[in-house]
């Protein structure tokens, strides 16, 4: 501070006192108020260290950075390893992974850790993997989603599942239909694996709200509770149409990956459907006029059309023996994959 060409005694000082504080953190700040207590009380650090709450030799390293630095020293230091650990791998080793990897993007550390080892050059899966992040070469996107499928893994296909009443096994899946200038509605399809009973609706696209929209839809269709279901992995059947699964305390089984066989039953009746349904002439282009038309091949198919693996029976036929013979042994479905 100038005043008439003259610095005041303690300006300096000041100033200099002020740029400090401007760059302490809240935590040096509190350091601060220790050691100024500790001062207060004739530098006692039993004492001291004892109405804080703090370790001795924490106090002592506080009082020697105060001490050589000045409050700066205070701040938090870094935490950073003074020793930092290096790559060990070989350079020969770790060139011979770039070139693998981008000769062949699509293979997995595993196969190029297999394929070193037959070359007789030695570095594990997980040393591959860290090379590979390190040199760029990992797809982000595509890590990140199998690391998100092993956090929370999908309740799979149930092996060797017994079915031996209606509603126990629901399969559902959905169907495109086809429409005049490239449009598309979709098909939903619930059946139960025992009795084959459906329950059917259109839809104009295939949102998880209109799979979670469907479900209610089957709660309230079907004339038995919905016991477990079964869909592949598609979008329809994720977000809200598993929260609500969630919430109706429904288990919710995945088929694998590409595995279309193992939802054999819901993909059976859709080629029904196209054969017995859409290639006679019944599709519409009218959202309305459809979802009209497919509650028809609905109560036709659960009320009318003989069914061969029911021995020629409706669904509805079938049903009513169930409550009065009961299901022989030797008809229960097992699961298989």
């Amino acid at each position: 501070m100038t005043i008439y060409g003259t610095i005041l005694p303690g300006a300096r000082a000041i100033a200099w006192s002020s740029a400090l504080t401007d760059k302490l953190t809240e935590k040096a700040k509190q350091r601060i108020k220790v050691i100024d207590w500790h001062k207060a009380h004739r530098a006692n650090q039993s004492l001291t260290a004892r109405h804080f709450g703090i370790g001795r030799m924490t106090l002592r390293r506080w009082l020697r950075r105060f001490k050589n630095l000045g409050v700066i020293g205070l701040n938090e230091q870094s935490t950073k390893p003074r020793n930092i650990r290096r790559p060990a791998s070989p350079w020969p080793v770790v060139a011979r992974i770039v070139e693998l990897r981008k000769q062949y993007p699509a293979w997995s550390k595993h196969k190029l850790a297999a394929i070193l080892k037959r070359e007789g050059l030695v570095a594990s899966a997980s040393t591959v993997g860290r090379i590979l992040k390190r040199k760029g070469l990992i797809d982000k996107k595509i890590s990140k989603k199998k690391r998100n499928s092993a956090l929370r893994p999908k309740a799979r296909f149930p092996k060797g599942l017994r079915i031996s009443c209606e509603g126990q096994m629901i399969q559902m899946d959905t169907k495109y239909i086809m429409l005049p200038g490239g449009h598309k509605f979709y098909q939903f399809t619930a059946i139960d694996v025992l009795g084959k009973r459906r329950v059917l609706r259109v839809y104009p696209s295939q949102s998880s709200r209109n799979g979670a929209l469907f479900l209610k839809e089957c709660i309230a269709s079907f004339p038995f509770p919905i016991q477990a279901l079964q869909t592949d992995n598609g979008a329809p059947w994720l977000k809200e149409f598993d929260k609500l699964c969630k919430e109706m305390n429904i288990p919710h089984y995945f088929i694998y990956p590409r595995s279309p066989k193992q939802n054999t039953y819901v993909e059976i009746s859709h080629e029904a459907d196209e054969r017995e349904f859409y290639r006679q002439g019944n599709i519409c282009s009218m959202l309305s006029g459809m979802q009209r038309n497919m509650q028809g091949w609905e109560d036709v198919w659960n009320n009318f059309r003989p069914h061969e693996a029911l021995g020629q029976l409706t669904p509805e036929e079938y049903s009513n023996k169930l409550k009065i013979c009961g299901l022989p042994t030797k008809n229960v479905i097992v699961l298989q994959t």
